[in-house]
């Protein structure tokens, strides 16, 4: 029972670009078949992955079915999806987050359940037990789509499910510091801390970045500083939006980083603590979350710094497309995101109005 074919190959069907999956095979009676039918994910790596499964099977059987009976979803989703899924498509971050997920009730509702036997009353009784338990429930059923969605990528099940819309995520004002916030932070904060502060309020770099930022990305003759790389659970990742980016440095910055850099070598991080490693996200998190406290300032995250400096821009006349390069956003609709107005703009906006 042989295969001939190349199995995978592309065609135009009324000006369209299909995948077809085209291959001979013998039968059990050693008789010639041929299979010749569309993909039924129509990308590349999709359809080369469901040639490989049925030319496997057409050689060790003789016979074709098309959807074998399903995984279950526990199966699927701590194995195929985890593997293959996880690992090519999400950062570390997002998978340390996904599989944090699967452990909070996900895969208590779904886990026995055959991928192809799952329906939209289980999805419906999930989100109703999210409810329930008061916890947000956008999280938890994205992943379960993403993950119906990648057993119909790898052709585990033969249609996706036809699932409701996930509930409506609400857009709040950003709750970004004052500038006399940001003040206080960087005039109380010591060592890295106020490093870490500097480079997010007056630069835009995420956490991440910061946490990656060596010596040899700050070029202070010329004032500017180059977004090369950042960490994602402590892995070294491109930055977010997969591109380099350059960010002129403002005086204040210039001024910490100068002496931040002072006596490193050049492939070291610039954020380093007293015993030269690099404090971890969570460690970030809670040392200004700590000093915010202490100084009787909101508790913000440190992704607060970012809004900040994204809406300082805006607020003193730069224009969306400068943000969007500075920030590092790849689309123009996640810099309109990031910088609209905040409470302080709406409050000053309805300042204006007569009778105040």
């Amino acid at each position: 029972m042989g295969v001939r074919g190349s199995a995978v190959r592309k065609v135009v069907r009324r000006g369209k670009p299909r995948w077809v999956i085209d291959f001979r095979y013998r039968d059990k009676e050693g008789r010639e078949r041929r299979y010749r039918h569309d993909a039924t994910v129509q990308s590349a790596a999709a359809a080369r992955a469901e040639a490989d499964r049925l030319k496997i099977e057409a050689a060790s059987t003789g016979t074709l079915s098309r959807y074998p009976i399903a995984a279950t979803f526990r199966d699927f989703a701590t194995g195929q999806f985890q593997k293959l899924y996880l690992t090519t498509k999400c950062r570390p971050a997002t998978r340390d987050r996904y599989k944090a997920l699967l452990g909070q009730g996900i895969l208590d509702a779904f886990g026995g359940k055959r991928l192809d036997e799952i329906r939209v009353a289980d999805y419906r009784a999930y989100e109703a037990e999210l409810a329930r338990r008061g916890v947000q429930s956008r999280p938890h059923l994205s992943l379960v789509r993403t993950i119906l969605r990648a057993s119909f990528e790898f052709g585990t099940v033969e249609r996706m499910p036809d699932l409701p819309k996930l509930p409506r995520q609400s857009k709040k004002v950003p709750d970004a510091p004052t500038t006399e916030d940001v003040r206080v932070m960087l005039a109380n904060a010591k060592g890295w801390l106020r490093i870490a502060i500097a480079l997010s309020a007056r630069a835009g770099l995420r956490m991440g970045e910061v946490r990656a930022l060596e010596v040899r990305d700050i070029d202070l003759e010329h004032g500017r500083l180059f977004v090369r790389r950042a960490l994602s659970s402590d892995e070294v990742m491109s930055p977010k939006s997969g591109d380099e980016r350059v960010v002129p440095l403002n005086t204040d910055l210039r001024i910490i980083l100068t002496d931040a850099v002072r006596l490193k070598l050049p492939t070291a991080r610039v954020l380093t603590n007293a015993h030269g490693r690099t404090p971890g996200r969570q460690h970030v998190l809670t040392v200004i979350k700590a000093l915010q406290v202490r100084h009787g300032l909101k508790e913000r995250s440190f992704h607060s710094l970012r809004h900040y400096f994204c809406s300082e821009l805006i607020r003193n006349g730069a224009s969306i497309e400068a943000v969007r390069l500075l920030a590092g956003h790849s689309k123009f609709d996640v810099t309109q995101r990031y910088v609209h107005a905040n409470a302080a703009d709406l409050t000053a906006a309805m300042a204006k109005l007569p009778g105040n």
